[in-house]
């Protein structure tokens, strides 16, 4: 809970094992050992908004996580604070993996923008592109209402991907194939679209390369989308045009036919095949 680093006398039954472990979900972890003994050699400094989320037990956790968030406290600093039990109501308070914090924390804040940018006006057609430690990320936006696809592909195999969907109100069920980083990039889009004030259909295209050759844990995927979100949009008159820039831009950089992924994609065909009111008018 505290706003920075504590000082800690730690004490250990044996020298630490001097080895990485590393996962898909959460950053590498360095060396480990039994403690003996621990204890904080000086107070730790605790925000008065953090204080009184804590103290609240009857505040929601998803209710405690946004009023943190809109008073700039990260999504790092809020799954740890989730993950120990210190938010939610009193007595159903518990530890919980740090995993399964990360992603709740990324989907709780995901639905509070999503249902604020369902308010603005459509965005441009628009296309995004950046990458981050051998990540790379094609965003796609179409001026229509929320709605938001991820493809996740090696470039060596773009055949064997990974894909989640989900419509304008949002999926019910947690995203099996893409699993956490569908909500990391996810939560990356929405603060973009909340930013411009509008609101949009968007597909993003991971393309996993060489570089990335440790899992380091899904912040890689959400610093990933955020630089690509982040970088200067190329606007299009029309559909048409943004797709050919898409498919040169990815046969020129990674020599991969990005219809194996488009031609799969739920969004596009609802976008093709969906009526709309305006047809009737």
């Amino acid at each position: 809970m505290s706003s920075k680093p504590v000082g800690v006398e730690v004490n250990l039954k044996e020298k630490p094992l001097l080895r990485m472990s590393f996962d898909n979900h959460m950053a590498p972890q360095g060396p480990r050992a039994i403690i003996k003994k621990a204890s904080l050699t000086e107070n730790p400094k605790i925000n008065s908004k953090v204080e009184k989320v804590y103290s609240d037990t009857d505040l929601k956790a998803n209710d405690a996580l946004i009023y943190l968030y809109k008073n700039e406290f990260d999504e790092n600093f809020l799954s740890r604070i989730l993950s120990i039990g210190t938010l939610g109501i009193g007595k159903n308070r518990k530890l919980v993996p740090t995993r399964w914090s990360i992603t709740a924390t990324d989907d709780v804040l995901g639905r509070y923008l999503f249902k604020k940018i369902k308010y603005y006006n459509e965005i441009d057609y628009s296309a995004f592109f950046g990458n981050y430690l051998g990540n790379y990320y094609l965003v796609l936006c179409f001026p229509e209402v929320w709605s938001y696809e991820l493809f996740e592909a090696h470039v060596s195999n773009v055949d064997h991907y990974m894909a989640d969907y989900e419509p304008y109100d949002g999926r019910k069920y947690y995203a099996q194939n893409t699993a956490g980083g569908y909500y990391t990039a996810r939560l990356a889009i929405l603060e973009k679209l909340n930013q411009l004030k509008r609101q949009g259909s968007c597909i993003a295209l991971r393309f996993i390369t060489g570089d990335y050759t440790l899992p380091l844990g899904v912040w890689v995927t959400r610093e990933a989308a955020r630089k690509t979100m982040n970088s200067n949009p190329i606007k299009f008159g029309s559909k048409e045009l943004m797709m050919e820039y898409a498919k040169k831009l990815i046969k020129k950089k990674f020599n991969v036919d990005l219809n194996i992924l488009l031609d799969k994609s739920v969004l596009l065909r609802k976008i093709r095949t969906q009526s709309k009111l305006t047809k009737f008018i």
